[in-house]
């Protein structure tokens, strides 16, 4: 019965497979992946903020191949290969996995923020929609790993401004639940010893009332005029102003504007940048006027091109390009520190697809003031490869802190001009309509595939490439033969690329199979792809900016299963076998081939042996059987077929390991060296001849002797080389003084040639007659065999056993 089960680990486009064991004399094999990949590698530095160039060395277990990337995105196990410590010359996210012939670890990711020696003016983190309405043990854990990696990015800010939404409330009667959010920044503005960074919050759709919201806090935090929930302060020296978005009147508009004309005329401080705080985008900025409300803030606003705008609310993230916008001011999207948000597309959902737009990441920016610009750094809080929803349709995410991408960065720096009047900063705006990106992403050489596996098939695509990111695919599928349109989703839906995870994944696994009516939390509809039928699929990649690339077309037959890497691994094993039952003595004839190899160790090699012998007879590769009759045997998907093609990889290895190769040159040139030597010590008795001989025979022993290990072939050409010199040193035997002639009787005839004594040549001589199978073992050992066959067995570990029958 053939098993339906099994996993492989899709990373960085290579397909990660470890093998489970194979039951020992059963023949029952595991076809699975692990549950949980192998620590990455290790890292000599960590995430952080870096004056100047760094140097970063990567280790791993012996064996494994680190490869790395410095871009944001999954090695593969074509990325760059480590060799030596890395030169980090800008901000940059490393990530590394380390690779074996058939398993990776868990990626490795570190984000690194390179700075001259310049020290800030001012530095400020903006976060927004932390949405904190509990103290549970998670996630006081998650907020404790957020602040200590802010601790190692800016050990001292000037301030931490919450943008607005502090907590969950949607019904304007929760506004105790603000002692959360107060008693988090409180803990952990201690916990790491920035009692000297001051705390700013704004008013959001979800803080219950101004009022409410303000007895809550200290009142340095939220110091409002008149209880309007709007206010004007510092940032590091700098005018600062937090506007209330959630009840923009007149009032507000004319203060906001009167102030903003004052400081922008004004010598001391119109060349300074001037930040404006506000939950709610302003129409037409960011994210193309996504989420956004307010069209009088902008009003407001167009007239100071030294304001930069942030706010928060849509939780739209900030890997997006979309979320700086430059016209007649800056507006920044900060993101949101709960969860963030993409285009509502297709995400994959266990077995099925379902239209989301939410991804359980969690960002925000730094802010550093210099003399000559702005700089504004995205950082990752939590950016693991995940969903907001599980396959059930459960809202939960950001599970198990601390994150592997705590700390990441999710774009380059963004950079504002800083100049002497207004509007010499406005002409160094570079984040506008006029300068968007136009570069289409474009395909790679890795083809994609669809793959059988056992909750149905998945297309599995490698990445296309752009110069910021792949934001989604379209997908459209016909039937070749009926030339109809499959319809998996609409002409105008668009699949995930999943670009704000970090690493961002080199390839997707897309389920072609969609949840019913697109929603989380509806069972998956059957694929309407039918078994044995040949399809067309064409996809085509966009960036954010809707650059579309070339259409790539492909065609595949559903249910089919690609076999090629299992059957290329099939006859290498079955040949290293052959090589160690025969090297072992378990099957005959021998080859001269088998002669250079032994093995130490025959218990563990025939466990291997048998092993592996298991997994190609389950990976169904009778001997003869045609290509579907094999098929039709062995693993029923395509990850069965994957891992079982792993498993017989390192199993192949995992035998070579044992099966030892040694060099018997040395010892055939001393057998050579000593036949003239021999020869004419045969008459010689002194006791330097004797051990000539016994060396000469022990020596042919081993030479015509299956499985002697390399101590034990190099001991008896040794003691062979050793013999000869010692004969030679000794000089010419003293010869007998001659008989006088006697007469000899008659020799009586005889009725066929004589035999000569073997003389040990080690071209035969260590065989027995009528015996057709070179010896293995001690159990051939000649009963002549001398001291340095004696040597040859302590110091090589002869293995003193009986053949095992064939």
């Amino acid at each position: 019965m053939r098993s339906r089960w099994g996993t492989t680990l899709a990373l960085g486009g290579a397909i990660l497979l470890a093998a489970g064991a194979a039951t020992a004399g059963t023949g029952a094999v595991a076809w699975a992946a692990p549950e949980t990949a192998a620590a990455g590698p290790a890292v000599s530095l960590e995430t952080g903020r870096y004056t100047g160039a760094q140097s970063v060395t990567l280790t791993a277990a012996p064996g494994a191949e680190i490869r790395y990337t410095l871009d944001g995105t999954m090695p593969t196990r074509a990325s760059t290969a480590y060799s030596g410590p890395i030169r980090i010359e800008r901000s940059a996210n490393l990530t590394a996995i380390a690779f074996t012939p058939t398993t990776a670890s868990a990626p490795t990711i570190r984000g690194y923020l390179i700075k001259t020696a310049e020290q800030p003016l001012a530095q400020f983190a903006v976060m927004s929609d932390i949405h904190l309405s509990s103290d549970s043990p998670a996630l006081v854990k998650k907020w404790e790993g957020y602040f200590d990696t802010l601790k190692r990015i800016a050990p001292h800010p000037d301030a931490i401004v919450s943008n607005g939404d502090q907590i969950n409330d949607n019904n304007h009667d929760t506004a105790a639940d603000h002692r959360f959010p107060r008693a988090m920044l409180e803990q952990n503005l201690a916990r790491t010893g920035m009692t000297d960074t001051d705390v700013l919050v704004t008013f959001g759709n979800h803080d219950d009332y101004v009022d409410r919201m303000a007895a809550q806090y200290p009142k340095d935090w939220f110091p409002q005029l008149d209880g309007k929930g709007y206010y004007e302060t510092k940032l590091g020296g700098f005018p600062a102003f937090v506007v209330n978005t959630e009840s923009w009147t007149s009032a507000q508009a004319t203060w906001l504007y009167g102030r903003l004309s004052t400081l922008s005329k004004d010598p001391a401080t119109q060349g300074q940048p001037i930040f404006v705080f506000g939950h709610r985008p302003i129409p037409n900025t960011v994210w193309d006027g996504a989420q956004t409300s307010n069209p009088g803030l902008k009003t407001n606003l167009d007239d100071f091109p030294q304001v930069v705008f942030f706010s928060g609310h849509s939780h739209l993230n900030i890997t997006d390009e979309r979320s700086i916008h430059q016209d007649t001011f800056t507006s920044v999207n900060e993101g949101s520190m709960s969860y963030e948000e993409i285009d509502s597309m297709y995400q994959a959902f266990g077995a099925g697809l379902a239209k989301e737009h939410t991804i359980p990441t969690a960002q925000s920016v730094l802010v550093e003031v210099y003399g000559d610009r702005v700089e504004v750094d995205r950082i990752n809080y939590a950016a693991d490869a995940g969903r907001t929803y599980d396959d059930a349709g459960k809202w939960g995410f950001q599970q198990n802190p601390p994150f592997r991408s705590t700390g990441t960065l999710a774009g380059p720096t963004w950079v504002i001009g800083r100049g002497a009047t207004p509007a010499e900063i406005k002409s160094k705006f570079v984040y506008t309509k006029a300068n968007r990106n136009a570069s289409a992403p474009s395909w790679g050489a890795e083809q994609p595939t669809v793959r059988q596996t056992a909750t149905g098939p998945v297309l599995r695509l490698p990445q296309a490439a752009d110069d910021q990111f792949v934001n989604d695919y379209s997908l459209a599928l016909k039937d070749v033969a009926a030339g109809t349109t499959v319809n998996l989703v609409g002409a105008n839906d668009r699949l995930a690329a999943d670009y704000v995870f970090t690493p961002r994944p080199a390839a997707l696994d897309i389920p072609l199979a969609v949840r019913g009516g697109g929603k989380t939390n509806q069972p998956v509809t059957p694929s309407p792809l039918v078994a044995g039928r040949e399809y067309e699929a064409t996809l085509v990649a966009y960036d954010s900016y809707r650059n579309a690339s070339a259409p790539r077309t492909f065609r595949f037959v559903a249910g089919a299963l690609d076999r090629a890497a299992l059957d290329a691994a099939i006859p290498k094993a079955q040949e290293l076998i052959g090589t160690a039952s025969r090297v072992l003595g378990d099957e005959t004839p021998a080859q001269a081939a088998d002669f250079g190899f032994a093995i130490a160790d025959p218990a563990a090699a025939r466990d291997r042996i048998s092993q592996l012998t298991a997994q190609i007879d389950a990976a169904g590769a009778p001997e003869g059987a045609n290509a579907a009759a094999r098929e039709a045997a062995g693993p029923a998907t395509q990850d069965e077929v994957d891992a079982a093609a792993a498993q017989i990889v390192e199993g192949t290895s995992a035998l070579r390991q044992l099966v030892a190769t040694v060099d018997r040159a040395p010892l055939t040139a001393a057998l050579d060296a000593a036949k003239p030597v021999v020869a004419r010590a045969k008459d010689d008795t002194r006791a330097v001849a004797d051990r000539l001989r016994a060396a000469q025979r022990s020596a042919a022993g081993v030479s015509d002797r299956l499985n002697v290990p390399q101590p034990g072939i190099d001991a008896a050409a040794h003691e062979l080389d050793a013999a000869v010199e010692a004969y030679r040193a000794a000089g010419t035997p003293t010869p007998k003084p001659t008989p006088k002639p006697t007469e000899q009787p008659t020799p009586k005839p005889t009725t066929g040639p004589s035999t000569p004594p073997s003389t040990g040549t080690g071209t035969g001589s260590g065989t027995d007659e009528g015996d057709g199978l070179a010896k293995t073992g001690a159990e051939s050992l000649l009963p002549a065999a001398g001291a340095a066959l004696a040597l040859a067995a302590a110091g090589g570990g002869l293995l003193l056993r009986r053949r095992r029958n064939a």
